[in-house]
């Protein structure tokens, strides 16, 4: 028993090392339909041997889903929203004597979308160990503006 217990622990503890985060646009930015952001995509370097595979880049309207002004409760686990990317990740060492590794995507937010909180995705895939499937999904909430004022 006491063996299937480590053995989960320290799957669970590799997975955790491959995390991505959405290190732009920041929390609550304001971007505006039919606008070019870059997202960029960081995490630290593994110890345990995986290989990032690819991600899907979408983004949801929360209005009328959550509370307004946020994206309180909208699980993006099943449903990114619209797709905006998808396709390999292969991040490179910042540099500058820094360890971590990043790779930046250009997008178009699209112009259907209505004024207020949106969800921004990531689905990022990969292999622990080149064997090991892994999938994680990462948010960040964003504010679309009034396409008038951009």
């Amino acid at each position: 028993m006491f063996k299937i217990v480590f053995v989960l622990a320290a799957l669970a503890c590799c997975a955790a090392a491959q995390n991505v985060i959405i290190a732009a646009p920041p929390a609550l930015a304001t971007v505006f339909p039919g606008q070019s952001i870059v997202v960029d995509i960081d995490r630290v370097p593994s110890l345990t041997g995986s290989q990032d595979v690819a991600v899907a880049i979408g983004i949801k309207s929360c209005v009328g889903l959550a509370p307004a002004g946020t994206c309180d409760g909208v699980d993006t686990s099943g449903d990114i929203g619209t797709p905006l990317f998808s396709g390999p990740y292969t991040p490179q060492p910042v540099g500058n004597g820094h360890s971590d590794l990043f790779q930046n995507f250009t997008v178009t937010i699209p112009q259907f979308l209505p004024e207020g909180a949106a969800v921004l995705s990531v689905a990022h895939f990969g292999l622990i160990i080149g064997e090991e499937p892994f999938l994680e999904v990462v948010n960040q909430t964003v504010i679309i503006g009034n396409d008038a004022a951009f």
